[in-house]
């Protein structure tokens, strides 16, 4: 912050499951629910998180926090809450930062692309200022290399995720629902840990629901001679993993066999490009190249690597913009996107956490195609 020049870093967090999360769950292990939060954090002096009535005692016993204040940014207005005062944004942070005149503080915003305008609104109003700086990047540059200790959490997320394939895969059968694949598979996530999904579990069948890229589960019954797509990306301790696999089921058209064995063959030569020193978007451009040789280049639809932590899908991406050279213990997912086909669409996803020597998988599944 002193070699930014900022005063003051306020940090939006709330419970979307993709990005809500992330700043209050990496730096004091807080995850909201129901009421959105901001934590403060001033050059000098103890961070705080800012939240509603009904979080106050959660922060306290699920979180590292234990500087608190209730503001009625964050309050249900259609609720009373006898037991509890909330207080102005404003006056709580002329309180923290412990002075009347916050005009001339220079704050920059974590989550500025999320957070609320009424928020922002007062946040204008109590620094008089016409916008904040973006402070997401600072964030970035800290979370992208991790530590032993996130290694070992995201490693058994992916263990945890590995399983829930396998308990997926073992329940496809003709007749049963999408939604109870996703059910036997969620109930075995679930009792290894998993505290939740970064993304909605997605278990999808056929041509028209495997052809978008998100996928919605259904109550659609598994109807054999078909592709199936699974994409699931449990939560623990507040980490992430993302495996995606196809599966085939009975026969199927040549145009589906030849999307597998290429999202399969494109994820090994990205693979093969994740080691230290190399340019983060040649991950990309290797495996972009063999979709192309299978006639697959226009179904390559968005980038192929991204980074993975406390967001499922966290900075940096590996697009072609991102020429930064790799560096150890990063840790990726190598999504391959294969969609828009007249025959559907796939995904072909794995973790890797990068080691001296190139990429370490963090899953111990079979790169065979999975038929059943």
């Amino acid at each position: 912050m002193k070699e930014a020049g900022y005063d003051l870093i306020v940090c939006y967090s709330d419970d979307g499951a993709v990005f809500g999360q992330e700043y209050t769950r990496w730096l004091f292990n807080y995850q909201p629910h129901f009421e959105p939060a901001l934590t403060i954090i001033p050059a000098e002096g103890e961070p705080w998180i800012f939240t509603g009535v009904e979080s106050e005692e959660y922060v306290y016993t699920s979180s590292e926090c234990q500087n608190v204040k209730v503001v009625d940014a964050f309050v249900y207005e259609a609720h009373e809450f006898p037991f509890s005062t909330s207080h102005s944004l404003g006056s709580q942070l002329v309180e923290v930062l412990g002075k009347q005149d916050l005009t001339g503080t220079k704050v920059a915003i974590a989550g500025i692309n999320r957070i609320p305008y009424t928020v922002y609104h007062q946040l204008q109003q109590v620094f008089s200022v016409d916008e904040f700086a973006s402070a997401d990047d600072l964030f970035v540059d800290l979370r992208k290399v991790k530590s032993a200790a996130e290694i070992e959490v995201i490693r058994y997320a992916y263990y945890i995720a590995e399983k829930g394939i396998e308990a997926a895969v073992a329940a496809l059968e003709v007749g049963k629902t999408e939604r109870e694949v996703a059910a036997e598979a969620e109930q075995v996530m679930r009792s290894l840990g998993s505290e939740g999904m970064g993304i909605d579990t997605m278990v999808a069948s056929g041509a028209r629901l495997t052809r978008p890229i998100i996928a919605r589960t259904t109550h659609k019954a598994l109807e054999g001679n078909e592709l199936v797509t699974l994409t699931f990306a449990p939560r623990y301790e507040g980490y992430h993993a993302a495996i995606a696999r196809p599966i085939i089921m009975g026969e199927v058209s040549e145009d589906v066999e030849n999307a597998v064995a290429a999202a399969i063959k494109a994820q090994k030569a990205g693979r093969e490009q994740l080691r230290p020193g190399v340019a983060g978007n040649e991950v990309d451009a290797a495996a972009r190249a063999v979709a192309g040789e299978h006639g697959l280049a226009e179904n390559f639809v968005y980038t192929g690597a991204h980074s993975i932590g406390v967001s499922e899908f966290e900075p940096p991406s590996l697009a072609s913009t991102y020429t930064e050279p790799l560096v150890e213990n990063m840790v990726f997912s190598i999504d391959i996107p294969l969609f828009f086909a007249p025959w559907g669409g796939l995904r072909y996803e794995s973790g890797y956490v990068i080691g001296a020597d190139g990429a370490e998988p963090l899953q111990t599944l079979s790169d065979d195609v999975i038929r059943r």
